[in-house]
């Protein structure tokens, strides 16, 4: 493929502060609900306190994570091409806001025993919270000159990183006493907690956000529809004509799945490997956040200097590192200085990526190519560690089947290398 292949770029009207501030304030939200209920909080609540007297606690939530990551992947692009086709993109993302606000705090009722109902409140949070950070992507375009995506989106994931920071300490004194039946009131607590600061991350964006993008024409919903099925039909013929997006597609499929892995295994992995457990393992989450913010705030700048693909590069290349440091390092600084390059990519990643996508997509399609792009990436992290844990099964050893990941990047790297680098055309 030519390396200097043209990609036209588009041009965003001017923008109030407010309506910038709103978009990365709700990032702060999106980040904190993340590492606190996702990847902290709720599985570590649902296996010992929840399932405490089950043997089938870690099976039972792995198969939630991947259930709602296939629910998620099903239903996002049609989600997508509804905002696409009655502009409803305000209307569906406070929609699934609220959901996600109120299955959130309702999971602070759970108790011991209760694990259906627990199960429930945290598949229907976590997919909510999917369709919402997935629609509030597609605002991005639309709130900052192309010149500019890469370091604005950047720095609102560095301000989201340190907003999750600040989210982990909130809840730290709650954490502290442990995962024990005896302390399930106080961590109960947690969710009501996360659902508040999710709540008023997100609702300055409702009360200053103006969409630039105006409804041309107004569908009833039987005909949306019918229209949803038939332009998701013309879009992924469109999409296998333009190979930028194939491309993308693929490493994106790749190093989601690899990032996927590491965050979910990695608290367990601290803890069977290097006998870091209970508040330590908070810490390892805190070096994480660390990290993502610097990784985020850096990323940005070099994404607009260097150009979306050579910063997809170099963030692939540290986590390549970072993995090889799990693997053949032993001792526990070694793990920690890991676990702080991770939180670097893992805060640049997400940032990267939406970037790279809002360059790649045409204007008229973009919640469609997101909502296809959302597809690929839920079906990643439910695959990801449903691989992981296959090889687990066979080696009953983290060291082997951490090499997965390795080979992950490695594959999303070669796509990545081979993406068209991306003229800025900026008319401003």
């Amino acid at each position: 493929m030519n390396d200097t292949q043209k990609i036209p770029l588009k041009n965003s009207p001017s923008i109030s502060i407010k309506e910038k501030l709103s978009w990365g304030i709700f990032d702060l939200g999106n980040v904190s609900f993340t590492i606190v209920l996702v990847d902290l909080v709720f599985s570590l609540y649902f296996v010992q306190i929840i399932c405490a007297r089950r043997t089938d606690g870690t099976f039972l939530l792995s198969l939630a994570a991947f259930s709602t990551q296939i629910f998620v992947a099903f239903f996002l692009p049609f989600v997508g091409a509804l905002s696409d086709i009655m502009t409803k993109k305000k209307f569906l993302l406070g929609f699934f806001f609220s959901v996600c606000i109120i299955a959130t705090t309702l999971l602070g009722t759970t108790k011991e025993g209760d694990v259906w109902k627990s199960l429930l409140c945290y598949s229907v949070a976590n997919i909510s919270f999917s369709f919402t950070e997935n629609i509030f992507s597609t605002f991005l375009p639309e709130l900052i000159p192309i010149s500019f995506i890469g370091r604005f989106s950047g720095w609102t994931r560095a301000f989201g990183n340190l907003g999750g920071l600040f989210s982990l300490l909130i809840v730290y004194p709650f954490l502290s006493p442990g995962f024990t039946v005896s302390n399930t009131e106080l961590l109960r607590l947690c969710f009501p907690i996360v659902a508040a600061i999710y709540m008023m991350c997100g609702l300055p964006l409702f009360f200053n956000l103006e969409l630039q993008k105006k409804p041309k024409t107004h569908l009833k919903y039987s005909k949306a529809l019918l229209k949803i099925f038939s332009d998701l039909k013309e879009t992924l013929f469109l999409l296998f004509h333009n190979k930028a997006l194939i491309l993308y597609f693929a490493g994106s499929f790749l190093f989601f799945s690899a990032a996927t892995i590491l965050m979910i295994i990695l608290a367990v992995y601290a803890q069977m490997e290097y006998g870091i457990t209970g508040a330590q393992q908070i810490g390892v989450f805190l070096l994480i956040q660390a990290g993502g913010t610097l990784g985020s705030f850096i990323f940005g700048l070099i994404q607009d200097r260097w150009g979306s693909r050579r910063a997809l590069q170099i963030d692939l290349l540290l986590w390549i590192v970072c993995i090889s440091s799990l693997v053949f390092a032993n001792t526990k600084p070694a793990f920690y200085a890991a676990s702080f390059l991770i939180g670097i990519g893992n805060g640049s990643l997400p940032s990267l990526s939406r970037a790279v996508m809002s360059l790649l997509s045409e204007e008229e399609k973009i919640g469609k190519h997101f909502g296809l792009w959302g597809l690929s990436c839920r079906i990643a992290t439910g695959i990801g560690p449903l691989s992981f844990g296959y090889l687990f099964m066979i080696t009953h050893s983290f060291k082997t089947p951490m090499l997965l990941p390795l080979f992950y990047f490695l594959g999303s790297l070669f796509f990545v290398s081979f993406l068209p680098k991306i003229r800025r055309e900026s008319n401003r």
